[in-house]
């Protein structure tokens, strides 16, 4: 039988999902601190200090603020406020205790910040003597973090980890595990061995799909314990948690952090960033399109960021949600007297860009007279407001987007074509979330962590099923739908693991008849979908309908399901892409 082990089982108010931690240390520090063994956000910043007993048969909980102290056997609790702590014995999962890491990148602010905690926990729990996040680059790699022993950061790291099993590691997408360094004619002289006197070394791959984004690397000094396929599994799961967190380093972070709809790793995704990034420090004009919710807002702000313009805020307006009555003086502003209710001066969205970026969301609904103003200050790039005769010269980047197809709106006399020219200078167009493939699980991972950051929640791990059916779920609503889908099981996941039911998406069979799967219209009487598209479409519709039901069945295993429909696990990647 495994080993008992004891565990804090802590709930931070009345409702809310417990943290749990295991009790290994004689003293653990409970708070919202960074700095405390257990992060809380929820509570003080130096709230609670636990010690265990010598015999290691129960805890004693003091209070900081009171001095005031609880034994606790397993099976008791003590209620402290709102909150309370419980001990309670479970089996140990494994040396690396993933539950507890994952608690830890939940608490932390940043990225960096958590991936510094995610290889200190790997170390502490490895007994090991240097480690590092390492970032694949398209000309090589970079460390995110290295740190020793001690958790102290680890100097000249890049020039000291093995340039050899970085590589390895990255280019096979595979660990690389080695017993004893010395001993191995590859990797024996290489600098991290004869600089930190490496006796062993794991390293182990952070992949999302197919794609490599990064490695793990922890090495132990000669005299050490071997790391053995038991450390490999475990530390792989570790990676695999941090699959978000490198992808945010990897495309760095826009001015206000909030370019969390730009993660991705599917090539559509790198296109539009490395578009983006080309057209961000110029002044033309940049037409986003794609589907709602698929981050065209977030797009802008990356563009606007990346800017000289960048020191001014950014001024936005969605089109579709002003009147059009007031459309006008939304836009250009209006003089005192204007129209009934104009009491005094207002300076229009346009004017108040002045030096900045204008994004005008859903430009596709805008009216045909203020697209013919609109145009005009653009051409000679000075507004005048409502009941005004003086021109204001403006200095304006514009940045528009819109679901809508402008050359169909074009075609039905509804869209000026004149200014969808002076528009599409540079077009973006945003892929739909369900064509993005192993994106999908990629940003679910990372709205539920941020979830379970921001409403103080414990965290939890995506179950194989859940992610499963998160890849057939179609989609309709994009990232916008997926950030909600996972805020929403993040408070309604009662265990550790987020399951199907926490996501509350329904069957995969009601979708497909009711939403369908990509390029799916609206059914008809017998079920076959939109009756007008060509037939190669409705054959790709179900062909993919086929692949994500068989991939269901088998619970997310990819290799079982390539096996089942008789294909490659590469042909697989590539039918869900």
């Amino acid at each position: 039988m495994a080993a008992r082990e004891l565990e804090l089982v802590i709930r931070q108010a009345r409702n809310t999902v417990p943290v749990r931690a295991p009790v290994r240390a004689l003293l653990t520090t409970l708070g919202s601190s960074r700095e405390a063994d257990v992060p809380l956000p929820l509570l003080p910043a130096q709230w609670v200090v636990v010690q265990r007993r010598g015999d290691g048969a129960g805890v004693v909980v003091r209070v900081l603020a009171t001095g005031a102290q609880h034994a606790l056997a397993p099976g008791q609790h003590v209620e402290l406020g709102d909150a309370s702590i419980a001990l309670s014995e479970r089996a140990g999962d494994g040396p690396l205790q993933a539950g507890a890491i994952a608690a830890a990148l939940a608490a932390a602010e940043a990225p960096d910040d958590a991936l510094r905690a995610l290889v200190r926990g790997v170390l502490a729990a490895l007994g090991a003597d240097t480690g590092a996040a390492i970032v694949a680059e398209p000309t090589g790699w970079r460390v995110a973090v290295a740190v020793d022993g001690a958790g102290a950061p680890l100097p000249a790291a890049a020039s000291l980890l093995s340039d050899t099993i970085v590589r390895d590691v990255l280019d096979r997408g595979a660990a690389v595990c080695v017993d004893d360094v010395v001993g191995d004619g590859r990797y024996a002289a290489v600098p991290s061995v004869v600089a930190l006197a490496l006796g062993a070394v794991l390293c182990v791959p952070m992949a999302a799909g197919e794609r490599v984004l990064g490695a793990l690397y922890v090495g132990r000094r000669g005299g050490g314990a071997a790391f053995g396929e038991a450390h490999a599994r475990e530390l792989g799961v570790v990676a695999a948690m941090a699959v978000p967190l490198l992808a945010q380093l990897r495309r760095g972070r826009g001015a206000g952090g909030g370019a969390d709809g730009l993660v991705g790793e599917h090539p559509t995704m790198v296109e539009v960033r490395r578009l983006l990034e080309r057209v961000a420090a110029s002044t033309l004009s940049v037409l986003i399109g794609g589907e709602t919710g698929t981050g065209k807002e977030v797009a802008a702000r990356a563009l606007h960021a990346g800017s000289a313009r960048a020191a001014q805020p950014m001024v936005a307006l969605n089109c579709s949600a002003v009147p059009a009555g007031l459309l006008e003086a939304e836009l250009f502003g209006h003089a005192r007297g204007a129209f009934t209710g104009a009491v005094g001066e207002r300076v229009g969205r346009i004017e108040a860009a002045h030096g900045s970026t204008l994004f005008l969301d859903e430009i596709g609904d805008m009216p045909l007279a203020m697209q013919a103003a609109l145009l005009r200050v653009l051409q000679e790039r000075e507004v005048t407001r409502v009941g005004e005769t003086r021109p204001r010269p403006v200095d304006v980047r514009l940045v528009a987007a819109t679901h809508r197809d402008l050359d169909a709106e074009v075609a039905a006399g509804r869209f000026r074509q004149d200014l969808l020219f002076r528009l599409r200078e540079v077009e973006v167009v945003l892929p739909p979330l369900r064509a993005r493939g192993d994106d999908v699980a990629l940003l679910a991972r990372l709205f539920l962590h941020q979830a379970e950051r921001e409403l103080g929640i414990a965290a939890h791990r995506l179950a194989p099923s859940a992610e499963a059916r998160l890849r057939a779920h179609a989609w309709p609503g994009n990232v916008r739908e997926l950030r909600a889908v996972m805020r929403r099981a993040a408070v309604l996941c009662d265990g550790p693991e987020v399951t199907t039911s926490d996501l509350g998406l329904g069957a995969v069979a009601e979708e497909a008849g009711a939403a369908g799967s990509p390029g799916a219209g609206a059914a008809d009487a017998d079920g076959l979908g939109d009756l007008d598209r060509p037939l190669a479409d409705a054959r790709d519709a179900y062909v993919l309908r086929y692949i994500h039901a068989v991939l269901d069945k088998h619970g997310g295993d990819r290799e079982a399901a390539a096996a089942s429909l008789g294909i490659s696990v590469r042909s697989l990647y590539r039918y869900l892409a």
